[in-house]
């Protein structure tokens, strides 16, 4: 069962056990919907960011609404 990671903990156990993270964002109609997976190379207070399934690096703010899930 996929874990919230809502703390600063939960982001750095997760960042240090290289734990793949899912990211998700409400759409037009309101409805969470899976936006982004992969690996948190770094976070902030504001910010938590990723190396993607694409290898590509993207930045999600953590206080509009995004939701970061663990994927064990």
């Amino acid at each position: 069962m996929p874990k919230m990671l809502e703390s600063d903990a939960d982001l750095f156990a997760a960042a240090l056990s290289q734990t793949s993270v899912s990211v998700w964002q409400t759409d037009a109609d309101g409805v969470y919907c899976e936006v982004d997976r992969g690996i948190i190379e770094k976070f902030t207070n504001k910010s938590v960011r990723l190396s993607t399934r694409t290898d590509e690096i993207a930045y999600y703010f953590r206080d509009d609404g995004t939701i970061f899930r663990a994927e064990t």
